[in-house]
């Protein structure tokens, strides 16, 4: 069974020190390397990716933009990565859930997440922020600090 990655712990995985460097590296070998299974990654998360790792209010040390393009691209040409699209319902069914759970602004881009891996047969999703995405029954959140 696969396991989507949120930005937060593809951020953490990539910039050593980084809250959460270690937890993030435990966790993505452990899948990849004592499980064997693949990780599943949205173009979602390496925009974001790209956006977070590059800025310097985020990091005394950010990478370049070339470096980040890099790291995104050979992660997304991985062999241990199952690269997820959105679906052409993917929108509908993301205006749907933020109208019936009451989602403000904030939550659109998590709910585009949830819902782009739920239609993909993706029901694992590893993130440092659980509460963002405990609302989506369909999905079952990792900690990679548990």
């Amino acid at each position: 069974m696969s396991l989507g990655i949120d930005t937060d712990v593809l951020v953490s995985w990539a910039m050593l020190g980084a809250p959460h460097h270690d937890a993030a590296r435990r966790l993505l070998e452990t899948e990849i390397g004592s499980r064997n299974a693949p990780i599943a990654l949205t173009p979602q998360v390496f925009f974001e990716f790209i956006h977070v790792v590059t800025d310097a209010r985020r990091f005394v040390r950010p990478m370049g933009m070339d470096q980040a393009v890099s790291v995104a691209r050979d992660l997304w040409d991985a062999p241990e990565t199952i690269r997820v699209l959105p679906g052409p319902s993917m929108l509908h069914r993301v205006f749907e859930l933020l109208e019936s759970l009451h989602l403000g602004r904030k939550r659109i881009l998590d709910t585009a997440l949830a819902v782009t891996l739920n239609q993909a047969g993706v029901n694992r999703l590893a993130t440092f922020n659980g509460n963002d995405f405990a609302v989506f029954s369909f999905l079952e959140v990792v900690d990679p600090r548990a």
